[in-house]
This record gives structure tokens, sequence and C-alpha cells, in this order.
């Protein structure tokens, strides 16, 4: 959808909605990461991989994926252990002070998921960088391959 899209559903006396608006912007690959996260924690694989293949067909590198979810994931880690020991997780995520309406988001996300499984999943995307920079697996295969044995 193109910005004459919208202007033409306002000519016509019509009411431009979120879905058009999404379908005119391009998110930036921290924000798609949340949609992914959001889909892993509510264990909807189906989403959890059309979100992760959408970013490729998008042409973002698997590499960045990886690192963007990894460090994604880093913060809920740190967000569950602030909440633990009832610290502040702005500070504890080192968060700028335009960046505190991620606060709250990363709470939520953070709920999603135990301690344990954040742990596990951190491995895990350490496992497939080190697997893949010597050769032994496909980062495309072993991504999904992470994103169905959490959702499964």
């Amino acid at each position: 959808m193109k910005l004459e899209s919208l202007l033409n559903i306002l000519a016509s006396g019509g009411t431009i909605t979120k879905n058009d608006i999404d379908n005119l912007s391009i998110k930036k690959i921290e924000s798609v990461i949340f949609d992914l996260t959001d889909n892993l924690g509510k264990k909807n694989i189906a989403l959890a991989i059309e979100v992760y293949r959408n970013l490729v067909i998008a042409k973002e590198p698997v590499q960045k994926i990886l690192v963007t979810l990894y460090n994604h994931f880093r913060k809920l880690y740190i967000v569950k252990l602030a909440l633990e020991e009832k610290k502040d997780v702005a500070l504890s995520l080192d968060l700028k002070p335009n960046q505190m309406f991620l606060v709250n988001k990363y709470k939520t996300q953070s709920n999603y998921f135990k301690k344990e499984e954040i742990r596990t999943i951190l491995q895990k995307l350490c496992d497939l960088d080190y697997n893949y920079k010597i050769g032994l697996i496909d980062l495309n295969i072993g991504f999904e391959s992470i994103l169905c044995a959490y959702c499964s």
C-alpha cells in the first residue's frame, strides 16, 4: 500500500486503520523481534516461523536475526533476574530515557518464559552460531529447528 492509497481512503470518506499504516511502514528488525518473541512466548510456532521467514524474505541476514534474537533473550533474562531481586528493570537494562516505554514490553515478554527456558534458548542460539561457523549446520535450518523445538 502506498501513501496515495491512504489519501484515497481519506478522500472517499473512509477511515485509515492501524493495519493500513502497518502495511505502509517498514518495521525495524528490533520491533519485529518483539513480534517473534511474542509468538514464541504464546507457543504459536506458525506465526513465529512466519515472522522469521518474512525477515529472511525482506533480505535481513540470518546471522543478524540470530544476534538480535540472542540479545533480546539476554535482556529478557536480565529482566527475570531484576524482578527476582526486586531491582529496577530500566536501570538493569541500562535503558535511555527515550526507551522507558520498553520496560513493560520486556516485563510482559519475560513472563512468557521461565528463567531456565530463557537460559536454554540462549544456549541453543550460541550453539547454533558456533555450529554454523564451523560448518556443521545450515543457519536457516538450525534457526527454524530452535523455533520448532521451543514451541512444540
